[in-house]
């Protein structure tokens, strides 16, 4: 399981996080998860990726709907709220979890491609 100490090991840089997406693309147990709002979400986002809403009251029992043993790609906006997510996913139990380091904007910042 991964720790959210001093190392934040499970933070991974956008370049990264598109080397793991292209690594999964077959992979049936590899999800990208944007926890962003949905408005945010329908402007753009990393494709194929699941949105739930880190701010809405149903986050918690959405994801306690999820396979706690896939591998999972975190990201919101900046970073802020895809880190608070992976806490509580690990606390629920969630053991392979990557939070892309600055969010959606590190990821454009690089030119990567959003849907």
């Amino acid at each position: 399981m991964f720790g959210l100490g001093k190392n934040r090991k499970n933070n991974i840089k956008a370049s990264d996080a598109h080397e793991l997406i292209t690594k999964n693309l077959s992979n049936l147990k590899f999800v990208i998860l944007d926890v962003r709002s949905p408005d945010e979400y329908s402007e753009e986002h990393i494709d194929r990726a699941l949105n739930i809403n880190y701010n809405s009251s149903v986050f918690k029992s959405e994801l306690d709907k999820k396979d706690k043993n896939m591998k999972y790609l975190v990201y919101c906006r900046s970073g802020h709220r895809s880190s608070n997510a992976v806490k509580i996913m690990i606390e629920m139990g969630f053991t392979d979890i990557y939070n892309l380091s600055g969010g959606i904007r590190k990821w454009k910042g690089e030119g990567l491609p959003l849907v």
